[in-house]
């Protein structure tokens, strides 16, 4: 099945489950969560599992942890042996993808916002420092995750 038709059959499950009226804004924020658990069910769990198969072979333990609807954020922690006890592991990289869905700006009042528009979907690339950055979902591969992962934990390795 492809991924529309996957799509497609979970809205159309919803309506059924749902069976009252739904208004556009109710339709609009279910729309923007399918697509946010579809995201990170098709590229961002994937990319995670690369890199832990691949960290992992170099000794380190990598731990992935997902929010309790497995769609709004995902991090990966990698851990490494303490100096003081080899038997104890230490935090040494934290990596969050967090998905987030907003109506677009535009309007100063929210009371006279356009509810036909779509939600916006984006996710932000987090470090225990705080944000790298934003990005569409419509344009963050599996490959661009990884990338920005080695990345930023090549800088922080060798900081």
């Amino acid at each position: 099945m492809n991924m529309w038709e996957q799509k497609l059959r979970d809205i159309f499950q919803m309506e059924k489950k749902n069976s009252g009226e739904r208004t556009t804004e109710e339709m609009n924020v279910r729309f923007a969560e399918l697509n946010m658990r579809d995201f990170f069910k098709h590229v961002v769990f994937p990319a995670y599992d690369d890199l832990k198969k691949e960290i992992e072979k170099y000794g380190r333990i990598v731990e992935v942890n997902v929010d309790d609807t497995g769609m709004n954020s995902a991090s990966l922690t990698v851990y490494v042996p303490s100096d003081k006890n080899p038997d104890e592991q230490v935090e040494e990289f934290y990596f969050e993808i967090r998905g987030r869905a907003y109506q677009r700006a535009g309007f100063a009042f929210p009371a006279h916002a356009d509810e036909e528009q779509p939600r916006i979907r984006k996710v932000e690339i987090l470090l225990r420092n705080g944000t790298v950055d934003e990005y569409d979902i419509e344009n963050l591969t599996r490959e661009d995750i990884i990338e920005c992962f080695v990345a930023e934990y090549s800088k922080w390795i060798n900081y």
